[in-house]
């Protein structure tokens, strides 16, 4: 079965070329972009890290394994394009701490962090810059 990306987000890839290659959280970095389900619902978001983790993905006091997304979904078309120009495997910018993402690009109210037993079918989509 060949997967496909959301309408919306394809959408907002036209300008790019790109591939898609499944993986797990465990293959996740901040700057990656994905798109996964969460409890049946597709989500796409740019992976970002924290002051408790390098990776994005970290252990919760309650011992859930969560993973730190900021959701692009809303964003206009050329607020992606700016994402993609200046964040995109940019795992220094990709920050939950770093102003420059939170206010600039993306804002404070699409971070979340997701129960990754809760997430499934994840695709990273390798973007090719131009």
């Amino acid at each position: 079965m060949r997967r496909k990306l959301k309408e919306q987000t394809q959408e907002s890839l036209a300008d790019f070329d790109y591939t898609l290659r499944e993986t797990s959280y465990l293959g996740v970095r901040p700057g990656d972009i994905l798109e996964f389900t969460y409890n049946g619902s597709a989500r796409t978001g740019l992976v970002v890290r924290s002051k408790r983790t390098g990776t994005g993905v970290f252990l919760s006091k309650r011992y859930n394994r969560l993973l730190n997304i900021i959701l692009v979904e809303t964003l206009s078309d050329a607020m992606f394009t700016l994402m993609v120009n200046n964040l995109y495997k940019n795992s220094t910018a990709c920050s939950y701490h770093s102003p420059k993402i939170l206010s600039l690009f993306l804002g404070k109210t699409n971070f979340r962090t997701f129960d990754v037993a809760n997430v499934s079918n994840i695709l990273t989509i390798d973007i090719t810059k131009q």
